[in-house]
């Protein structure tokens, strides 16, 4: 029997009722030994390889009925609009009711008087691994994002995958964002695949885990398409409460007339993809490649595009007839030098926008408030006009309509009757805010993720009074320094 072990919780979906043990690997099988506890783990795997990533698994919260009493809630929902002092009903991890006055005996009640309730934010767009590469692109030649990622990309190990996604989750909670997308292109292993997508499942956070190519690989070399489908056709096992989805991180066919070596990969890997029913994201950061896929009529409502920059008007109007749908991130895309984003095109075309952190590598962190902020005083600077978007058009970019980019507005991104519950309360007694004016404004342009004060993610409360539920920040930590000593070891070996 190995000595390596690791807690596992496993879920009864018939008595829906939870169960913690302890996972032996050995080379007859495995075997699970249980015993009941009243904590739950969400870990929702119910089948682990035979060598399985170590990891810390957080014990986190039970999901449990709430009642927020007294908020004011900024729905995103235009059938609901805002409300002053209104409630929130949340049972069976989906909003039930929102109105004044509700009552439910067997609820916890949360008193939000003083607070916003709004969806929490859907992040479209964030290379995860590189969060243990922080603030590492230097300003000196040779030392930037592409030669870092490179030169550390082939050094992760499923477990600093494993640690990485751990600590953008993390910050993605403290920052309000329920949703993320996860553009894997660091692909190595099968075990790095999983290990990313574990950590996702641990941390209890919505999402979509994109898989793609390994840093560093030859762009004539095909990514791993078996692993593509085998994780395709084991998804059950990896997501059973259905918080994450598969996606491919396509690289894409280039930006040059005629299909040479590489555009016939990148024509396979889509075909496999789309055969597989994966919607695809891929990068658009130079005027061509938008332009090749138009000329190629590769667009579709299954696809996301990211940045798109140097898109003209009509090209971005044809992408949206096409009802492909565009990530923008501008921290990065100013930070890396792209220029400015087709924020004004995208409005005037009514595309489908969501916002994306990208990589911390470039931008340093995670706050989606600031990349509201940047977003909103760009479109007004482009068009030199104070009114040029408003800080209402922004949010729907950070919730309901980033959700559209990834094809969940169905489950997430406003707060309405069914929809799953996931939201965040904003307190507003902070020295940035110190009370309520025009609210909308206040979150864009005033808000910092200090005021994040409560996150529910699926019905679960992850965060509360602005502490972690479940979670040991410290461990993490630790394990992400550890990993990223290790890396530079190799790296400088």
């Amino acid at each position: 029997m190995r000595t390596e072990q690791v807690r596992i919780i496993i879920a009864n979906s018939e008595e829906k009722t939870m169960t913690m043990g302890t996972y032996y690997d050995n080379s007859s099988g495995r075997r699970k030994f249980l015993q009941q506890s009243g904590l739950v783990l969400l870990a929702p795997y119910l089948s682990l390889p035979k060598n399985p990533v170590a990891r810390f698994i957080p014990t986190l919260p039970r999901r449990e009925d709430f009642l927020i009493k007294d908020a004011s809630i900024l729905s995103m929902d235009k059938e609901i609009g805002e409300m002053q002092n209104g409630d929130i009903l949340i049972r069976n991890g989906r909003i039930e009711a929102i109105g004044k006055k509700l009552e439910h005996s067997s609820a916890k009640t949360i008193s939000a008087k003083g607070k916003i309730a709004l969806p929490g934010f859907v992040e479209t767009h964030w290379h995860i691994w590189t969060s243990l590469l922080r603030s590492m692109a230097t300003a000196s030649p040779g030392e930037g994002y592409f030669e870092t990622t490179r030169n550390f990309g082939p050094y992760f190990t499923p477990e600093d995958m494993y640690w990485a996604t751990m600590l953008s989750g993390m910050e993605a909670l403290y920052s309000g964002i329920t949703t993320l997308h996860d553009w894997s292109h660091n692909v190595r292993s099968k075990a790095h695949a999983e290990a990313s997508i574990r950590a996702l499942g641990d941390l209890g956070i919505r999402g979509r885990y994109s898989a793609g190519a390994a840093s560093g690989q030859d762009g004539e070399e095909m990514v791993d398409l078996d692993l593509l489908r085998q994780l395709q056709e084991n998804w059950s096992g990896y997501s059973t409460e259905s918080l994450l989805h598969l996606g491919m991180a396509w690289r894409g066919i280039g930006g040059h007339p005629g299909i040479d070596s590489k555009a016939k990969v990148g024509m396979k890997e889509l075909e496999i993809a789309r055969g597989l029913g994966l919607p695809v994201s891929v990068h658009a950061s130079a005027p061509e490649i938008l332009q090749r896929l138009l000329e190629e009529n590769l667009l579709g409502p299954d696809m996301q595009l990211v940045h798109g920059m140097g898109a003209s008007q009509a090209e971005i109007g044809q992408m949206t007839e096409k009802g492909a749908s565009l990530s923008i991130s501008p921290f990065s895309e100013l930070r890396i030098g792209y220029g400015f984003p087709p924020i004004l095109e995208s409005l005037k075309a009514g595309t489908p926008l969501g916002l994306s952190v990208d990589t911390t590598t470039l931008t340093g962190n995670a706050d989606m408030f600031a990349i509201m902020k940047t977003m909103l005083n760009l479109a007004t600077a482009l068009k030199e006009d104070e009114f040029a978007t408003d800080a209402v058009r922004v949010l729907e970019m950070a919730t309901i309509e980033g959700a559209k980019t990834l094809g969940l507005d169905q489950e997430t991104g406003s707060l309405s009757k069914g929809k799953k519950a996931d939201l965040i309360l904003i307190n507003t007694e902070s020295p940035n805010m110190g009370f309520m004016t025009h609210i909308p404004s206040l979150l864009v342009e005033a808000a910092q993720p200090s005021n994040v004060s409560s996150v529910w993610v699926d019905g679960r409360l992850l965060r509360h009074e602005g502490k972690f539920l479940g979670l040991d920040e410290k461990e993490i930590y630790a394990k992400c320094r550890e990993s990223f000593y290790s890396l530079n070891k190799k790296v400088d070996g």
